[in-house]
């Protein structure tokens, strides 16, 4: 208990000590006034770049962010807000935000709404509403595609859109990225900045709304750049909880009676189809195409994504046949299959696929293990930070998880319309006591983030970098260095509810 103590104690001065980061809310709680004003750097003309920031350029960056309820409306908001204002002028070209029809975008100045539909107004509402207006009122900091003002100024494009309802484990799962992907390619004219010929956007990354960065925007932005950053020219298709790490697990990988294998074989997914190579016009006859796992949250080229869109444009297209496949065998998890399995398989992307060193004389219980970790950027260990034990167990007793995790609070349903607990394997909600495996991961971005489960870790993101002096990679502190190496206890954690005597005497009295 003395022990638990200490450690409850240790965060609350953490959180207190460490600075809020520039760009990112000083709070996570509700408060109005923090959603009234957008503050990205370029609608302030006393903005100067931190000594910290380096010259290096950066992507430009183009962001889908998928809502699906009450609760990821609000947690949006935090995202949001962190992508905005810790973007410098030119980094975050485009923000796309997908709101599922079953809650909609209902304004309360119509007349005709729908009475039965209780989450018609979520969004109206919501914080994040107030928050996308003032960024579109402020016009150095956001505008619509309908505006002129783009094609003078470096305006992030912020549009909310509501077009599908996506159900767990279907096809349509992947409709809003396959949206926001067509969006991105057919619109790339309206999108240009200025009269020149250079695209809008050079890496389209799509977000859960209960998402958020573990550093900047800006840096996020540099990493990405296609020439001189190290993320540049590859394609994130998978999360910290794929089996191969930041390469997509070929299907043959999983043992023959584990679940991610045997479903799509029950369902008779072909080994080989036929199509039309869209490029060249050519015939592929049975081509051999084993289905690869990884995530349906992305980082992806501008060139894939054109590629993805162009071959499901062609009746006889890769990308069609292969979710035609899809549909009519009635797999599951496409989501978690499609642009893996199409990224895999594609002769034309096989140099953007991450290359990741593999050193097997290295303990993979050491702490400063950099196997698996991306060549270009040793750091990197996944592009996204989450806890799914999907794959734990499985039929050999591996991977079984023995760390702790949180649980949903009693008032969670209360401000969530009901929204139970995580499904056993995951996605588990994150707080501060996941920090350890964060830093260590390297991750760009962590789901599931949610002020209502642990508003500490919202208060703590982004990071931003420092530097202890000099120019060199020696004299660098880079931002997840700057995270504390929180771990779940390891005899675990359990909350007791505050203390109400009156509650206590009548237990009391119950077991007497």
């Amino acid at each position: 208990m003395i022990a638990f103590r200490f450690t409850i104690s240790l965060l609350f001065h953490l959180l207190f000590l460490l600075p809020a980061h520039d760009g990112v809310v000083a709070h996570a709680g509700i408060d109005d006034d923090e959603w009234s004003s957008c503050n990205c750097p370029a609608a302030d003309p006393n903005f100067i770049v931190d000594d910290n920031d380096d010259a290096s350029p950066s992507a430009k960056m183009a962001y889908l962010i998928s809502i699906h309820n009450r609760r990821t409306i609000q947690d949006a908001a935090y995202l949001l807000k962190a992508l905005m204002e810790t973007s410098h002028s030119g980094d975050t070209a485009i923000i796309l935000i997908h709101i599922d029809k079953r809650v909609g975008v209902a304004s309360r100045e119509k007349e005709d709404e729908d009475e039965t539909n209780k989450n018609q107004f979520l969004y109206h509402d919501s914080y994040l509403k107030r928050y996308v207006d003032a960024c579109l009122a402020a016009p150095a900091c956001a505008t619509t595609t309908k505006s002129n003002n783009r094609v003078k100024s470096n305006a992030t494009i912020l549009e909310v859109h509501s077009h599908f309802s996506p159900e767990w484990s279907k096809w349509s799962m992947n409709d809003p990225t396959l949206w926001a992907m067509e969006y991105l390619t057919y619109h790339r004219s309206r999108n240009q900045q200025s009269s020149s010929s250079a695209p809008a956007w050079d890496v389209f990354v799509n977000l859960s709304g209960d998402t958020l960065p573990v550093i900047t925007a800006h840096r996020i932005s540099q990493l990405f750049h296609p020439s001189s950053g190290p993320l540049g020219n590859t394609n994130f298709v998978t999360s910290s909880s794929c089996l191969t790490g930041l390469v997509p697990t070929s299907i043959f990988t999983f043992p023959k009676h584990a679940m991610k294998r045997s479903h799509y074989f029950q369902h008779n997914i072909p080994k080989t189809i036929s199509y039309v190579d869209h490029i060249t016009g050519q015939w592929m006859d049975n081509i051999s195409t084993p289905i690869y796992f990884g995530s349906q949250w992305m980082a992806l080229t501008s060139d894939f994504v054109t590629y993805v869109i162009r071959s499901m444009s062609h009746p006889n297209g890769f990308g069609n046949v292969l979710k035609e496949t899809m549909i009519q065998t009635k797999v599951l998890m496409t989501d978690e299959t499609f642009f893996p399995t199409l990224l895999m398989n594609s002769p034309y992307f096989t140099s953007t696929i991450p290359q990741v060193i593999n050193n097997t004389d290295e303990k993979e219980d050491s702490s400063t293990t950099t196997n698996g970790s991306l060549i270009k950027y040793p750091r990197l260990h996944s592009l996204r930070y989450e806890r799914m034990d999907e794959n734990a167990p499985n039929a050999y007793n591996k991977y079984i998880s023995s760390v702790s995790l949180y649980d949903i609070p009693p008032k969670f349903g209360n401000v969530t319309d009901g929204e139970g607990p995580a499904k056993p394997w995951g996605p588990y909600f994150l707080g501060v006591y996941d920090l350890g495996a964060i830093r260590e991961s390297g991750a760009l971005f962590v789901r599931k983030v949610s002020w209502t489960v642990d508003a500490n870790l919202v208060r703590m993101l982004p990071v931003k970098r420092k530097r202890s002096g000099g120019n060199s990679e020696e004299t660098e502190i880079l931002e997840w260095d700057e995270l504390p190496d929180l771990r779940w206890p390891e005899l675990g954690v359990k909350i007791h509810d505050p203390w109400v005597w009156s509650t206590e005497k009548k237990k009391k009295k119950e077991k007497s």
